[in-house]
């Protein structure tokens, strides 16, 4: 789609990590100030380590936090926003109007306007944002594992269909509480499946949605004493928290880290950014 260029001017790469940083650094700075634990993950994890910034073609920032960390914060920002205005807005991870419900939450600045395109023709608009990856409690037993994953997909394929296909029937069945199916009753029976395991806090914890990326189920899941002990880790000229078990976490989701990827698979998210 061919935005007007007179309403808003299209962002380039620079921009865009300028942005991102500024985002980063807001999110930060409120997660110290509610005392709330969170660890740079993945990609944003991997370049700081690697590059000490940003990977030379990414373009969004990631983060990790427990269960219960995610649940302070978001407690914490709608507290926040009832008494204050502010340009960054966040998506619940189980917000109806997250396009992502259920696998992430977003934080994003409402002063850029950010198109994700879908190879499925699919067009999200929203801002630069960070991602934020909740990480719950799973099995230790593999079959317990498997079984846990396939419900959660099940739900979560459920969960899906009633948000983008049955808006004005979850409205109804929500106005007049009835118990039929719609998009919150598949949401509390994942989140019950899901909360099973964080009351026992086993030793292993997994973004579990993201299992479905991976060819291999280990990818996903991560030792839940890794997510005890933080450090500060440059990244972009500035300081942010990592697990202390880093060299772990990037060993376990990308192997021998430190080598750069073959130049096709130096590719960033399918996204146009523009100033607002």
């Amino acid at each position: 789609m061919i935005r007007d260029s007179y309403v808003m001017k299209k962002m380039c790469s620079n921009e865009i990590k300028s942005v991102l940083l500024k985002t980063l650094i807001r999110f930060n700075d409120f997660c110290e100030k509610n005392d709330i634990k969170y660890s740079l993950a993945y990609g944003t994890a991997l370049g700081a380590i690697r590059h000490k910034g940003f990977i030379p073609w990414d373009d969004d920032i990631d983060v990790l936090m427990m269960r219960s960390e995610y649940n302070k914060f978001e407690a914490a920002w709608k507290k926040y926003v009832q008494n204050n205005i502010d340009h960054y807005k966040l998506w619940s991870e189980l917000d109806e109007e997250n396009y992502f419900i259920v696998y992430v939450a977003k934080f994003f600045d409402t002063d850029t306007a950010l198109y994700e395109y879908f190879s499925n023709g699919t067009e999200i608009e929203y801002g630069i944002f960070i991602d934020i990856f909740v990480l719950d409690h799973i099995p230790v037993e593999k079959s317990e594992q498997k079984k846990l994953f396939l419900d959660v997909r099940f739900y979560w394929k459920w969960i899906q269909h009633f948000q983008r296909h049955f808006k004005k029937w979850n409205k109804f069945v929500r106005k007049y509480n009835l118990p039929l199916p719609s998009l919150d009753m598949m949401v509390n029976k994942l989140m019950d499946r899901k909360n099973r395991y964080n009351r026992e806090l086993t030793p292993l914890v997994s973004m579990i949605q993201d299992y479905q990326k991976k060819k291999d189920i280990n990818l996903s899941i991560f030792k839940y004493e890794w997510f005890h002990d933080y450090i500060l880790t440059d990244f972009e000229g500035h300081k942010f928290p990592i697990i202390k078990a880093y060299d772990e976490m990037l060993k376990n989701s990308y192997g021998d880290y430190m080598q750069l990827p073959p130049k096709e698979q130096q590719v960033g998210h399918n996204i146009d950014a523009y100033w607002r």
